[in-house]
Parts: structure tokens; sequence; C-alpha cells
């Protein structure tokens, strides 16, 4: 992992082959900064294959349809409330209170709705 971040160039791995205190900070900021966002390609990984699932499959029986809205619906909902914890509690511990700009909630946003909103569309389909 020194070598990593050797590459990367941070000051304290340059200077010395020993990790420091100030060093051994900086690896907890960038792997949980790092297993955050791991943690929400996966949902957001999961979502996509549920949904190309849902809508590129052939014809589905109601049960099924509601078994698939479901599943998105849950997993727009795990989405939305991932962002909402990572970025009001997760990430302002390691940095300072971040601020998004609209336009970065506006994509956010418009990918949780667009999950949840198929996920009960479909569900609706099916009953």
């Amino acid at each position: 992992m020194g070598i990593v971040f050797f590459l990367i160039g941070l000051p304290e791995f340059k200077k010395s082959p020993k990790l420091t205190k100030e060093a051994k900070k900086d690896i907890t900021y960038i792997m949980s900064t790092l297993l955050t966002l791991v943690v929400f390609m996966v949902i957001v990984f999961w979502n996509i294959r549920a949904s190309g699932d849902l809508i590129l499959a052939g014809p589905l029986t109601p049960q099924m349809k509601f078994h698939w809205g479901q599943k998105v619906l849950m997993l727009g909902l795990l989405e939305g409330l991932w962002a909402v914890i990572t970025l009001k509690w997760l990430l302002p511990i390691f940095f300072d209170p971040l601020d998004l700009s609209k336009k970065q909630i506006l994509v956010l946003v418009s990918g949780i709705v667009f999950s949840v909103v198929s996920g009960i569309y479909a569900m609706l389909e099916a009953s």
C-alpha cells in the first residue's frame, strides 16, 4: 500500500518508509472514502442490473414483474439512504462539510427517483 501512496505522491510516504502517525491518518481517510464509494457503486450496480432484468427480460408473469419491481424499488431506496448517510454523516467526518452544487444534487436525486418510480410502476403494472 505504501508503494501506491508513494506513486500518488503523498509527501509522508516519500520521506521515510516507516508509517508516521500522520501517514496512518491519511491512509484511514483514503481507505474509508474508497470504501464508501465502493459500497455505493455496488448498490448502483445491483440496481442497474435489476432494472435491466426488469426492462430487457422477455414477457414476465405478473408475479415476476412484481418481484423485480419490488427489488428495484428497494434498491432505489437503499441507494438514496446510503447517499444521504454518506454525504451528511460519513464523509464530513473525514473532510470538511461537502458543498454540492445544484447540478450534482440533481444528478444524484434523478437516479434515485428514476429507480423508485420504475419500481413502483412495475409493481402497479403487475397488480
